[in-house]
């Protein structure tokens, strides 16, 4: 049996659904923050995107749906350490959303995409999109008027923030370390990447120090970062595991800027140097009996 014809959706009826959608968000929403990815580096292989950054924001208003609080697996301790895996369900108005992007340059952004950040300014937190659905709820009056987004809480991995949002850009600079190179002299020995270097009498007592990034013999050029306290450019340097000692010729700006977690729950040194007692690595093959 066919539908009765006098009763169709009409262009008018849809039009007022949207409008109220979009109030309704408005007045019972939150305000976010809207940040597009942009890919620098494709792993063509993989189709991962190897480096990629976050240069624009833009202000929009999503409805919370998980309205008892976040969701997912929360706050627990696992092997790992603290791990904080929250998430959340937001709406957004279709048309809202399509004002919003229009003021992206390039590329032309028709709707919320995974991968994209979301800022919450009342948590000071930042969630990655994991899912867009857009149909839910099904074709109100014959049209879909909102998007529902999936979302997780973003793990930081050394994208660079440019959003002209000062408190989203300095999570950034908070996650940076600056590295710069120290041109030694006299001295012999190899520092191990990822030990501590000091001045001072010892390492407890010492009035600076930093972490090797690199160790490059040939040309005693020594890139240190993390530093601490006044490096004395007339003293030396003392490796805090491998004990090398060398004199300081001059220090100089690397103009590099390396990625180190300012956390010590990401700290792999004390791993490599508990693994140090465990194995013996300079052998060639430990397992062999020496036969290989």
């Amino acid at each position: 049996m066919a539908t009765n014809s006098y009763f169709r959706p009409s262009k008018v009826d849809q039009r007022l659904i949207e409008d109220l959608v979009v109030e309704s968000i408005k007045i019972h929403g939150h305000d976010f923050v809207y940040m597009p990815r942009t890919i620098v580096k494709l792993d063509e292989l993989f189709g991962e995107d190897v480096q990629s950054k976050f240069d624009d924001g833009l202000n929009i208003e999503m409805y919370i749906e998980s309205v008892d609080g976040f969701e997912g697996e929360g706050d627990f301790i696992s092997k790992f350490g603290l791990e904080i895996r929250d998430s959340v369900s937001l709406s957004v108005s279709k048309k809202r959303f399509g004002e919003v992007a229009a003021q992206i340059d390039s590329p032309a952004i028709t709707r919320p995409r995974e991968g994209d950040l979301l800022y919450f300014p009342l948590t000071n937190g930042i969630f990655e999109i994991k899912h867009v659905e857009h149909e839910n709820p099904f074709y109100q009056s014959g049209k879909n008027y909102a998007y529902k987004i999936s979302c997780e809480l973003f793990q930081y991995s050394q994208e660079e923030f440019d959003t002209g949002f000062t408190v989203i850009d300095k999570i950034d600079a908070d996650l940076r370390d600056y590295a710069f190179n120290v041109i030694l002299s006299s001295g012999s020995g190899n520092f191990l990447v990822g030990e501590k270097i000091f001045q001072g009498g010892s390492f407890s007592t010492h009035t600076f120090s930093a972490e090797v990034i690199n160790w490059t013999l040939s040309s005693k050029t020594l890139q240190i970062a993390g530093a601490s306290g006044s490096l004395d450019a007339t003293g030396g340097l003392t490796g805090q595991d491998s004990a090398v000692y060398y004199s300081i010729g001059s220090t100089g700006d690397s103009g590099v800027t390396t990625d180190i977690p300012t956390t010590p729950y990401t700290d792999n040194r004390d791993i490599q140097i508990e693994a140090d007692d465990v194995f013996d690595f300079t052998d060639v093959d430990p397992w062999s009996e020496g036969g290989y």
